[in-house]
Formats: structure tokens, C-alpha cells, sequence
């Protein structure tokens, strides 16, 4: 996506999602006790040329929970409900993960940006923050052998409101770093981390994307520096690390230039 566009698209997006939305009769029985529906989406989401859905839903009064309400961060389900070969509907996966909270985009109000589905695939676009802006793109593919939906890339894209072009950060993480992550078992917190590592190499550069053959940044660690990751993938880990002046680097660092001095998992996920 050209970046001016993403920055203006970005800047100018609150909530797209303040619209009255209509539910198909066949979808009606899904509606969990309790719950509204948020959105529906129609399409093929596991090339059977079979229309199916996405539908997601909201707590019943929803729009009225602040931050001291014990609800403010309630769910919000995604049901992926296929068409079968005698072309009635079956809910097949549900997440509570994916769509985030309405009042988890701070001050830009609710995050839930949209979502898209093509042959195959779904895709989720959440924007969120405040002088900080975020915004979170994840793409489901649909695996014919496995017969489930795997997290297949995730952007990440965060900037400065007030210089986007200036302190635009990207990343873009894909499965074969990822590893096999289904729709059930997404959560946010997928492959968190909280070893400790050593750097072994000279230099161990950060990388902007966990990506083999990209461009590293300028900036690195040297040998013996210690760090903790937050995050664990097939050859990187994520990771901060903040030096004797105070400055902090962010990235993604190779696991072959690291030695791991003790493996540990978060807690509380």
C-alpha cells in the first residue's frame, strides 16, 4: 500500500462502523444469548465457491460501556460459519481474540476497522491510539490439507500523529516465521517470550520485520550485551533493548547471532 495513502486513510479513519448492520434470516439462529450483532461479512472463505460468513458480535449494550463499567473490555465473538453441501450454514470457529474491545482504541474510539474476505482468505484491520496511532492488519488463510484457517501474515504499522511520514514504523511478519497459529487458538499474545539471550556475534543488527534476506537496520547490539524478548519466531526474536544512555532500540534480532541463557514463558496469557 503506497504509505501517503495509509497515513491520510489512517488520520482520517475514527470508526468506519457506525452504521446500521442487516442480518440475513439464515444468520439469525447464530446470535449468541446475550449478544448483537457487530458485523457480517459474506464471501468464500475456504474456496468451495459456497458463500459463507463472518459474523460478529458484540455484547448487548455494548455502546454504552466506559472504562469503570466491569464490561468495558467484554468480547467480541467471530464466528466463521461455512455453507454445506446440502447448503445449510455450521458454525466451524470461533475466536474471541481477534476483534478488539470497543473501548481498546483509546482515544480514537472503537478499533475495529472492518473485515474483508477473499478466496480463501479473511482479513481484519484494527486503528487505534492517541498522539501514538497503531494500526493492526491480520490475514487468515484458509489451509485445504490442515482444513483450518492459520494466521498468514500480520502487519504492524504505528506512528506519530502529529509527523506520520517522520516516524512511521512498519513490520510484517509472515507464517513461515509465525509457524501454524488457527483462528481458535489466535490471541494477540501468540509466540510471546520472555527469555533471556546474549548476543554471541560481533554485532547482532535489529531488523524491522522478521523477514530472511531483508535489510537490516543501522543500528546493533555487540557481543555480550544481554537482552529479553517478548517475542519468539522460527529464526528471530522481538525484542527491546535500552543502552547506558537511556535510548531504547526495538526490533527484531536473528536467533543465530543470540545465545539463549534461559528459556522462559509469560505468565497470565
Amino acid at each position: 500500500m503506497n504509505r501517503n495513502f495509509l497515513v491520510i486513510a489512517l488520520l482520517i479513519s475514527a470508526n468506519i462502523f457506525a452504521q446500521n448492520i442487516a442480518v440475513p434470516e439464515e444468520l439469525k439462529p447464530f446470535i449468541m444469548p446475550g449478544y448483537e450483532v457487530l458485523d457480517v461479512v459474506k464471501g468464500d472463505l475456504n474456496n468451495d465457491k459456497k458463500q459463507d460468513y463472518l459474523l460478529v458480535l458484540k455484547t448487548a449494550g455494548e455502546d454504552t460501556f466506559s472504562f469503570d463499567n466491569t464490561e468495558w473490555d467484554a468480547h467480541r465473538p467471530l464466528l466463521i460459519i461455512t455453507r454445506q453441501a446440502n447448503g445449510t450454514l455450521k458454525t466451524v470457529a470461533v475466536n474471541n481474540e481477534l476483534i478488539f474491545c470497543k473501548n481498546c482504541g483509546g482515544v480514537m474510539g472503537d478499533p475495529y476497522q472492518g473485515l474483508v474476505i477473499k478466496p480463501g482468505e479473511f482479513i481484519a484491520d484494527l486503528y487505534g491510539g492517541s498522539s501514538w496511532r497503531w494500526a493492526e492488519t491480520f490475514t487468515f488463510r484458509y489451509d485445504a490439507i490442515k482444513k483450518n484457517w492459520f494466521l498468514q501474515t500480520h502487519k504492524s504499522t504505528s506512528f506519530q500523529s502529529g509527523d506520520p511520514e517522520k516516524t512511521m514504523n512498519e513490520s510484517v511478519i509472515s507464517r513461515s516465521e509465525i509457524g501454524d497459529i488457527t483462528i481458535e487458538k489466535f490471541t494477540t499474545h501468540y509466540n510471546a517470550d520472555s527469555s533471556t539471550w546474549k548476543v554471541k556475534s560481533a554485532k547482532a543488527y535489529f531488523y524491522t520485520s522478521p523477514q530472511i534476506g531483508s535489510k537490516p537496520k543501522k543500528t546493533y547490539l555487540v557481543k555480550g550485551n544481554e537482552l529479553v524478548s517478548y517475542k519468539q519466531f522460527r529464526n528471530f526474536v522481538q525484542c527491546s533493548f535500552t543502552n547506558t544512555k537511556g535510548t531504547v532500540t526495538s526490533g527484531y534480532i536473528l536467533k543465530k547471532d543470540l545465545q539463549l541463557v534461559e528459556s522462559r514463558k509469560p505468565t497470565g496469557y
